[in-house]
């Protein structure tokens, strides 16, 4: 699913982003960037419905190792009860309310030793689904 259609924000250039991204991103071997955009619906409209208007922002900031250990391989916890996604949600998209739900699990994960967690299916918790510090998810179709 597209992120723009996701958050009823069609009306948004997926083009205009990716020149934005090009010009912030430094010549190689000359260092990093943690690039994180942010595109909100704003305008006059305080009711439920899609935005009139839109107000893109893109944090930027220099960036480290993401884990303490670098490239290691990490430890992971397996969570079973807490679910990144379900089918018909928006857990397919980066989308800043899919983050609420998970900060209990993370904040276990973390307190417990483990590096990052590991999200399963929701229906029968067996198939491996999301892992959010990766950014990577994989698709049971």
């Amino acid at each position: 699913m597209n992120l723009l259609k996701a958050a009823s924000l069609e009306g948004s250039s997926d083009n205009y982003f990716s020149h934005a991204f090009l010009m912030l991103v430094p010549p190689p071997g000359k260092g990093s960037l943690y690039i994180r955009p942010l595109l909100m619906g704003s305008g006059s409209v305080l009711s439920l419905a899609p935005a009139p208007e839109f107000t893109f922002l893109i944090y930027v900031s220099p960036v480290g190792n993401y884990f303490k250990d670098g490239l290691s391989p990490i430890d992971l916890m397996v969570e079973t009860e807490t679910h990144r996604a379900t089918p018909g949600g928006t857990g397919c998209v980066k989308m800043i309310g899919n983050y609420a739900a998970v900060l209990k699990a993370q904040s276990s994960a973390k307190a417990k030793g483990y590096s990052d967690v590991l999200y399963l299916d929701h229906s029968c918790a067996v198939f491996y689904l999301f892992h959010g510090a990766a950014g990577f998810k994989n698709h049971l179709d």
